[in-house]
Parts: C-alpha cells; sequence; structure tokens
C-alpha cells in the first residue's frame, strides 16, 4: 500500500521526535527494564521504522529538517497556475504501519494501565521518555499520516519512485491540484490536533 508523505519541515520533526527519542531509547537504553514480549514489539517496530525513513527524503534523517537541498529534491511539483507546491512523497508502507501500530497499541495500553504489572514498568518509563512531551501521542499522529488514504488521481501523478538525476517538473492538473489541497489539509489537521495556530502556521508553508 502506497501512501502520499508531505516533504516539509513540521512533518519531518514529528517523524524525528517519535525515532529518537521514543522508539531508540526504548530499543537502546530500556531494553532490559522491558518484557521479552515488550521488547519484539519494539524492536520489530523501531526496524519497521527505519525501513520507512530510508524512504523519506533527506530532511527525515536530519538533525535540521528545514533544512534541503537542490541534489535532495529529486522533483519539484507544481500547480495549475504554476507555482510550486510542497512535494509529496509516494511510500510502500506494507506491512511495516502494521508493526507500528502494535508498538502503538501496546504503549498507549501502558499509559492507560499504569497500575498492572509488566505494564506499570512501561508505563514508568514512558513517563521517564517523554519529559512533559507525549511521544506516544505523536506517534499516534504520524501513524494516522501514514493510514491516510491517498487520492487515486493524486497518488498516480507522483513519481514511483522519486527521480534520480536532473530535476523533474510534474505539474499538477486542476482535479490533482484540488485532491493535493484536500489531503495535504487533511495531513495537516491531524499534525495540529486541536490547535488552530499550529494548524494556520503549518498551512502556511503549501504554496496555494
Amino acid at each position: 500500500m502506497h501512501v502520499l508523505v508531505p516533504d516539509d519541515p513540521v512533518m519531518a520533526v514529528n517523524f524525528l521526535s517519535v525515532e529518537e527519542p521514543l522508539l531508540h531509547s526504548l530499543h537502546y537504553y530500556y531494553g532490559t527494564e522491558l518484557t521479552d514480549a515488550q521488547a519484539a514489539t519494539i524492536r520489530v517496530a523501531y526496524d519497521s521504522w527505519g525501513e520507512l525513513q530510508q524512504e523519506l527524503p533527506a530532511r527525515f534523517r536530519s538533525h535540521a529538517p528545514d533544512v534541503v537541498t537542490d541534489e535532495e529534491v529529486g522533483y519539484v511539483l507544481e500547480g495549475v497556475a504554476g507555482q510550486r507546491l510542497t512535494r509529496l512523497c509516494a511510500i510502500d508502507v506494507g506491512q511495516r504501519v502494521d508493526h507500528l501500530e502494535a508498538c502503538y497499541i501496546m504503549l498507549r495500553q501502558a499509559q492507560l494501565d499504569s497500575r498492572r504489572g509488566a505494564l506499570a514498568l512501561l508505563a514508568d518509563v514512558l513517563l521517564e521518555i517523554n519529559d512533559g512531551i507525549d511521544f506516544v501521542d505523536r506517534l499516534r499522529r504520524v501513524l494516522q499520516v501514514l493510514r491516510l488514504p491517498p487520492p487515486p488521481r493524486l497518488l498516480a501523478a507522483i513519481p514511483l519512485p522519486a527521480p534520480c538525476g536532473p530535476v523533474t517538473v510534474v505539474p499538477l492538473n486542476a482535479e490533482q491540484e484540488g485532491e493535493y489541497r484536500g489531503y495535504c489539509g487533511k495531513v495537516i489537521g491531524i499534525l495540529s490536533g486541536d490547535d488552530g495556530f499550529a494548524f494556520v502556521t503549518h498551512w502556511a508553508l503549501y504554496a496555494m
């Protein structure tokens, strides 16, 4: 199954904040404090996350996600009026998103049932990792984006895989641009939650 991931710094920040503070920490630093089943679920999720990360642009692996060079672009997306649009990356999530979903369910259950045996230990670990930020909720939002069905006409327009070499211009027709607006609006809404200011500032990154 292919999904479309916007190549924008806000999406990248959300993606990176799940990988480093949450999955990486759970896998490498807290493995001895987890049950074998919990450690296995996190290991599979972490591997799946890394595989998805390799299909995404360099900003999703960078400590400076707001910076991208021309060599990393591959293609540019244009609207009907010739305006440059935030490009979308088509990636095959396959069963990897199911592995991540299983991990999220386990982590969320630990947050909700924090007094139950092995889940209590995991809940304590999550509190230590979160440090005022609910990274489990960020994982939920990123998973929602990775589960978002792409509009068929828009998906058909996006190069798969992304071209290498000279930059390729991909123009959208009116129908595709309409789907682009709707799809990107859904992604921004997922990442922003109920924060209206975050929605407006994120939407401003998209040339419409």
